[in-house]
């Protein structure tokens, strides 16, 4: 588990008003967390490809909810619909309290300028929606857990122990960026924002991420050394873990 020593987390508070009815709880059936006994306590691999399903998303800005089914369906055999869970998570211009903008629309305009208005969700956003709307109705044998200034170390050490873990990152090499006002301070736009699902470590430090975005070779599983500009999204990560409170 992260330690909060290296890292920081995030406890937003979702804007109501920004949010759209709620579709009622989805039922979510959790897999049972492994018991480790004194006597018999496992050793931990050095290497690992957990079994995630891979979901690809339905809509031109919808990576953070395929991201968010991708690691439902590795703790439990239902998995909400893409829709249901667009329902439940907030709008807000703000992508750290919510989903800025529209999830079908397009981030550049038809003249081929950006569109900054149609953009995504950040990390707490993806956290706090996964925990309101699947795993505490579920139980809340599971949490998820926003994190940012996110180690290797740390998404390495959640593989191993059995858990993938949600990173953002931009694979365009020209890095284009602004900034935007918000009740909260000012926020951090790049162009290009997108999730990769981590489900795998090796011994060579590489990792495997799974690729939401449809891509036409059909490639949508990669073995990385790093997670391209990472660090432009302050090294922001989701992980989901048992609950300890």
């Amino acid at each position: 588990m992260p330690t909060q020593n290296a890292t920081e987390t995030w406890s937003p508070t979702l804007t109501p008003t920004d949010a759209p009815t709620p579709t009622p709880a989805l039922t979510l059936t959790p897999t049972a967390t492994p018991t480790i006994t004194a006597t018999a306590a496992p050793t931990r691999p050095s290497s690992r490809v957990l079994p995630v399903p891979l979901i690809l998303q339905e809509l031109p800005l919808s990576c953070e909810i395929a991201g968010m089914r991708m690691v439902i369906a590795a703790l439990s055999n239902h998995v909400p619909s893409e829709q249901e869970l667009l329902s439940c998570m907030p709008r807000n211009p703000n992508p750290y309290l919510g989903f800025r903008g529209d999830p079908a629309g397009r981030n550049r305009y038809p003249d081929g300028r950006i569109n900054w208005e149609n953009y995504g969700a950040y990390a707490p956003a993806v956290a706090e929606t996964l925990n309101q709307c699947v795993l505490e109705p579920a139980g809340g044998k599971f949490e998820a857990i926003a994190m940012k200034g996110t180690s290797y170390k740390e998404v390495a050490d959640a593989i191993l122990e059995g858990y993938p873990v949600i990173v953002w990152v931009s694979k365009r090499q020209e890095i284009i960026e602004t900034t935007i006002d918000t009740p909260e301070g000012p926020v951090r736009l790049v162009f290009g924002e997108h999730v990769w699902v981590v489900i795998g470590y090796h011994e060579d430090g590489s990792f495997e991420v799974h690729d939401p975005y449809p891509q036409q070779n059909g490639k949508q599983t990669y073995r990385v050394q790093s997670f391209p500009n990472w660090e432009l999204f302050d090294r922001m990560a989701v992980f989901v873990w048992p609950r300890t409170r």
